[in-house]
């Protein structure tokens, strides 16, 4: 399909009254079923729902893209808005891709909706999806309640992938490498939940790229300084990275290193975590601080330093003198 008009292009001429809203459904269901790009079939769906186009036809398309779209970008958008709009018609649909689908983003995406529903309502759907996420906790060695984070992990590693699909061996890579700030491994898990956590995007995805690199990466003494390196070299062509709020689920989480990951905005999600003692999120793009940090009542150490800060407000400054140590 060479010749035709972008989703948002359509979307533009409907709201100026220059296309009714049948003739952008058939233009928008053309895209979604003969467009060769993933990007504008999905972006053909997210328009569609955006214009409320809920009608039998565009259902069953939905249904066919989950199904059997080769593109997990577009099998999201699908199951999204089926989950929004069709959901009683599509629930059986949406209870075999939990079954079959491999796509973390695809997971991710009725794993969030599911989390919204009405449990009463809907229970075949959260049974399945509760089953999916008992069987990575047990893969992992962790509570149900924190495989949600793993999920949405997977789903950031398949982002800008075609073909990734769930990979959960590297995560006994991670319990082994040693973070010598923390002084725990990049993933220390006790009584199956997650206490210590040294992410960083860059690193573990390069391992997850070419796990056979980790017995070599494993004898050197500082396995960061080796990794943190090539994370520079490719840091400049990432995208911004945000951390999952499901982070808020490790609620024993004691030491939480996320420096040097190209994050712009500090992740609410940390300020659920009442037992934490040790944060770094030094060496990435944030420019405030929230006040509610000072709520952090466990917290001794915090390292903030090479961020974007213009000032350093006089709330920070008071809650920084409460801790044993920090960094600036």
């Amino acid at each position: 399909m060479k010749n035709f008009l972008s989703p948002d292009k359509i979307y533009s001429n409907v709201e100026n009254g220059k296309f009714s809203k049948a003739i952008a459904a058939e233009l928008l269901i053309s895209l979604i079923e003969g467009s060769d790009n993933p990007t504008t079939r999905a972006e053909s769906i997210k328009i569609s729902e955006k214009l409320k186009i809920h009608d039998q036809k565009i259902f069953k398309i939905l249904q066919n893209s989950l199904l059997s779209d080769e593109s997990p970008l577009v099998r999201k958008s699908a199951a999204k808005f089926i989950g929004q709009i069709f959901l009683k018609k599509g629930l059986n649909t949406l209870i075999w891709v939990v079954q079959h689908d491999k796509s973390p983003r695809v997971l991710k995406a009725i794993s969030d909706l599911n989390s919204r529903l009405n449990k009463a309502r809907f229970k075949s759907l959260s049974k399945e999806i509760n089953m999916y996420l008992a069987e990575v906790a047990l893969s992992v060695g962790i509570v149900q309640n924190e495989a949600k984070f793993i999920l949405d992990l997977e789903a950031l590693f398949a982002q800008n992938e075609t073909d990734y699909e769930l990979e959960l061996k590297t995560y006994q890579f991670y319990k082994k490498l040693k973070d010598n700030k923390l002084g725990e491994s990049w993933l220390t898990i006790r009584n199956k939940r997650i206490e210590s956590l040294s992410f960083n995007y860059y690193n573990w995805k390069y391992l997850k790229e070419i796990p056979s690199m980790f017995s070599s990466i494993s004898k050197l003494q500082d396995p960061l300084v080796y990794l943190n390196y090539l994370g520079k070299i490719g840091l400049k062509s990432n995208k911004i990275l945000k951390i999952p709020d499901s982070l808020a689920l490790l609620t024993n989480l004691k030491k939480l290193n996320i420096s040097r990951n190209n994050i712009k905005e500090f992740p609410k999600s940390i300020l659920s975590l009442s037992y934490l003692k040790y944060l770094d999120i030094s060496h990435n793009k944030i420019s405030d601080i929230p006040v509610e940090i000072k709520d952090l009542n466990s917290l001794d150490v915090l390292r903030i330093h090479h961020n974007k800060f213009r000032n350093i407000p006089n709330y920070l400054r008071e809650f920084l003198l409460t801790l044993q140590d920090f960094k600036i």
